[in-house]
This record gives C-alpha cells, structure tokens and sequence, in this order.
C-alpha cells in the first residue's frame, strides 16, 4: 500500500471516531462537545484530503 493511500485511511479512522464521539455525545446533550468534535473532524477531515489530492505536489 502506498504511503498515499494509507495517510488517506488513517485520516478517515480518525474522522469515523470523531463522528461516533460525537454521536455519543450529541445522546448525551453535550452540544459543546459535539461542536468540537464537528470542528476538529472537519479539519481533519479537510487536511488529509488535500494533502491526499496534492501529494505530488508537495514532493512527499
């Protein structure tokens, strides 16, 4: 597998985590926490896709 693809699968781990933390949190009635998860899962989410799209470009 290359490194591509499996800093791709890492980081969509990782987001599946903080959706389901989030989906617990959200039956708890957090809502702060769930907007923190929603966040950084976003980010997250968002870096590793464009590091995947523009892999080549950045010489990795």
């Amino acid at each position: 597998m290359e490194t591509r693809h499996l800093v791709l699968s890492l980081v969509v781990i990782l987001t599946g985590i903080l959706a389901v933390r989030g989906v617990v949190a959200l039956s708890a009635g957090e809502f702060g926490t769930v907007a923190r998860q929603a966040g950084v899962g976003a980010i997250v989410l968002g870096f590793g896709v464009g590091l995947y799209r523009n892999w080549e470009t950045l010489g990795v």
